[in-house]
């Protein structure tokens, strides 16, 4: 850990600004690092590997605003996204490149959320294709950002800006930032996971210094992440599906409707289609409730998973980087450093940022196998649902055989219906396929529920038996022992 020496009363305009370089500020895909912020931004705490890939001093570093290292090939209309988040009190993932001291840049992939006091950012090495993608869209922004500056005022012009971008995602298959950032952090680590995998470079820590428990916890969620692809598919299938129930339901109400207003031109002495025309609304109806209520348990399985997959990637990425910092401050060069707050601290904050997590994830797998269970009991519903429909069908085509030209409107609503069904049964048949090859993905995630259950307990009774003053002893004894 650098030493460092006062200097935090400057502010950023008593530094030269640095002329941005082609030249990138290197880090591996094996190395983490983070900052700690208050709430108006003021660093409060960077690691060893921040304060080495910024080039600044730590000292220059800390008790400035985190926009020192900002670079300006960045939209501003990134960081209205990223604090929108953070304000709202929710996490936020975002591609961003920084400049180092000499004006070098680098990227990262950030995942910050709010902590005690202010906001804790940790920071990957990304190289996705997504990320390729997304550097794209940046420059494309970020020219229409300058533009827009150079006709009216920045907030104007940022809010022009942050509506492209929001249009460049959509464009690359994204409905909202949210959707985008999980897709992206997910990609993020997928692609780290496979690169540490292939170097031998998975999960190499494993001082004394790390509790059993951290070790337990990050290798689980390590293989979750791995897994998570399979939950990515069925978020994807179902979501499609959801569309076309929607549809299916308006479809068959319109259908309905008309076959009840051609019903009411008939000679009222022939009463027979205007029979099955009422049957034919009474089932729409009937079977929209059931169509509704599929879409909304498409929809609540899909928002599941997003929990479940934002929570497995940033709890993986946070105890991972606790690891990496347990070993930053216990090892051989550990020296005291000036920051404005202590490395205990520091660890607690880290610590905090995932363990109460660990419930939620716990809880949540255990509802995948249920969340299955629900859309396959929708599935059956609907099958009979269709099955009424294709009986009124041909009592329809009987009762139109029969009669004179005045049922040519009823052929046709009738046709239409048919068709309806036999669409709606070939989407059906696809569906109930998805989730019934996916049910033992969902039992196999549920497997994990006990294990971190009972892992989350102990990180818990640890981190309470290990409070400040514990942790500052502990950090004592390791610059001792250094």
């Amino acid at each position: 850990m650098q030493t460092a020496t006062t200097d935090q009363n400057n502010k950023i305009k008593d530094f030269s600004s640095p002329t941005p370089i082609n030249r990138e500020s290197r880090f591996e895909y094996n190395e983490l690092f983070f900052s700690i912020t208050d709430q108006k931004s003021t660093i409060t705490y960077a690691n060893d590997v921040f304060v080495r890939i910024s080039k600044y001093n730590a000292d220059n570093i800390v008790g400035q605003l985190h926009k020192l290292i900002r670079h300006p090939d960045m939209p501003r209309s990134v960081f209205y996204e990223f604090w929108d988040h953070l304000k709202k009190d929710k996490p936020v993932a975002a591609y961003v490149k920084n400049m180092s001291k000499d004006g070098s840049y680098y990227w990262v992939m950030a995942l910050a959320f709010p902590c005690d006091g202010g906001y804790l950012s940790v920071r990957l090495k990304p190289g996705s294709d997504l990320f390729n993608k997304i550097k794209d869209i940046y420059k494309t922004v970020l020219d229409h950002e300058r533009k827009q500056e150079s006709i009216s005022d920045k907030k104007t012009a940022m809010r022009s800006s942050h509506a492209l971008f929001v249009t460049e995602l959509k464009n690359i298959g994204f409905s909202s930032y949210d959707e985008f950032m999980w897709n992206a952090l997910q990609s993020e680590m997928e692609n780290r996971e496979s690169i540490l995998e292939s170097t031998g470079d998975a999960n190499k820590r494993t001082g004394e210094y790390i509790p059993d428990e951290l070790l337990e916890v990050e290798k689980i969620l390590r293989e979750l992440v791995l897994a998570l692809g399979q939950l990515r598919q069925i978020h994807t299938s179902l979501v499609g599906h959801s569309d076309y129930i929607l549809k299916l339901s308006r479809s068959v109400l319109l259908l309905s409707k008309n076959a009840q207003i051609s019903s009411a031109k008939l000679d009222q002495q022939d009463r027979s289609l205007s029979v099955v025309a009422e049957k034919m609304g009474d089932q729409s109806m009937d079977g929209e409730t059931h169509l509704i209520e599929m879409q909304k348990n498409i929809f609540g399985l899909s928002e599941l998973i997003g929990k479940l997959n934002f929570n497995i990637i940033s709890s993986k990425l946070q105890a991972e980087m606790t690891k990496h910092f347990l070993e930053e401050i216990n090892g051989p060069d550990t020296e005291t450093s000036d920051q404005l707050i202590t490395q205990s601290k520091a660890l607690g904050l880290l610590y905090d940022a995932f363990i109460p997590k660990i419930d939620s994830i716990s809880s949540n797998l255990g509802k995948l196998p249920e969340a299955l269970k629900h859309l396959l009991t929708g599935v059956r519903e609907i099958e009979r649902f269709l099955l009424v429909l294709r009986f009124i069908h041909i009592k329809g085509k009987v009762e139109i055989a029969r009669m004179n030209d005045e049922s040519n409107s009823f052929s046709n609503t009738f046709q239409e219906l048919i068709d309806e069904v036999n669409s709606a049964e070939q989407r059906l048949e696809k569906l109930g396929d998805i989730i019934r090859t996916h049910e033992k993905t969902g039992t196999l995630y549920a497997g994990y529920k006990g294990k971190l259950t009972e892992l989350g307990a102990r990180l818990k009774n640890y981190r309470k038996e290990h409070s400040e003053e514990d942790l500052n002893q502990t950090l004592l004894v390791g610059e001792e022992a250094a």
